[in-house]
């Protein structure tokens, strides 16, 4: 996993050079993720701007920012970078963070000298928000709230899964879902985005697929390219639901479990249902149930018949 060392923060910085870095966010995923601004009054005079580029002026009227940084990011990984950016260009959506800018450096602009290792570098809009990974104990025993969130959740996911492409996040977990401070609800890191029945970038096999074990799909997680679709968002999205209700994770069982233990438990067991466990009624607990299921034909077939069932349980008793 990348860190933050004042190793990288120079290399950016010489990418970078009006870049003032306020701090880091907690280190997850493939990337480093600095808050920071930038002074105009800093860009080094010997810099000459074309002034048709986006490179450097101007970008003080951004104020705060999320800077974005990869060191050495291998072939397959700068792909799913260059992916990523070009479909935050492309998806305007107030559920996802704006793109300003985005680049791999190989040289130092200022002085081109050749960098140590490549850094691929995105500039987002900040976002002032919490991750729902720091708020899942404010929801146990609320199902109607984690309706309405997951609700939120469907709203920001449905350009992805109703694009062209059909595309498939595969990345849903508290941490990649923020709460805006105006209560929207932002969906971010899209770095495995996929396609559906797209040729990947990643080996076939089981287990070959980048995912986040716990979340992740058992299509997912066996690297079946030909299931992994919309639906499997939802299995993803019902964990969460899961673990906000009822405060527990439905397949981590005891502590320190492996990968390979909770992959197991992930394709085999089934967890008790949160009817069962007093945290839901059996139209919420079923809800949640159907989008677990470990077969992908047996969990909602569309989008819309989601949200309607999402809609009865919000309002069951």
């Amino acid at each position: 996993m990348p860190t933050d060392s004042d190793q990288l923060r120079q290399i950016l910085c010489a990418c970078m050079p009006s870049i003032i870095i306020d701090g880091a966010a907690k280190e997850s995923g493939q990337r480093v993720v600095y808050y920071a601004h930038f002074e105009d009054n800093r860009i080094p005079k010997e810099i000459i701007l074309d002034p048709d580029s986006r490179y450097l002026k101007g970008w003080q009227n951004w104020g705060r920012v999320a800077v974005k940084v990869v060191a050495g990011a291998s072939t397959s990984a700068l792909t799913r970078l260059q992916a990523e950016s070009a479909l935050l260009n492309e998806i305007h959506s107030d559920q996802f963070p704006k793109l300003y800018y985005s680049n791999y450096f190989t040289d130092n602009p200022v002085t081109d000298e050749p960098l140590s290792e490549g850094l691929y570098v995105s500039v987002e809009e900040y976002i002032d928000s919490v991750s729902l990974s720091s708020k899942i104990l404010e929801f146990i025993g609320q199902p109607v709230e984690v309706i309405k969130l997951a609700l939120g959740v469907v709203s920001g996911l449905r350009p992805l899964w109703e694009h062209q492409r059909k595309l498939v996040h595969r990345d849903i977990k508290p941490d990649n879902l923020l709460i805006a401070s105006d209560g929207r609800i932002i969906i971010i890191d899209f770095g495995i985005i996929r396609e559906t029945k797209a040729i990947g970038l990643t080996k076939e096999g089981f287990g070959q697929a980048p995912a986040s074990i716990g979340y992740a799909a058992p299509e997912h997680i066996a690297n079946d390219k030909d299931l992994v679709s919309f639906k499997t968002d939802f299995f993803s999205l019902g964990v969460v639901m899961y673990e906000l209700i009822s405060g527990k994770h439905p397949f981590i069982n005891r502590p320190n479990m492996d990968i390979l233990e909770l992959i197991d438990a992930t394709e085999k067991i089934d967890p008790p249902t949160l009817f069962e466990l007093g945290f839901a009624n059996e139209t919420q607990s079923n809800l949640v149930c159907e989008m677990m299921n470990k077969k992908p034909y047996l969990r909602p077939r569309t989008v819309d018949i989601l949200i309607r069932k999402m809609k009865d349980a919000e309002g069951s008793k």
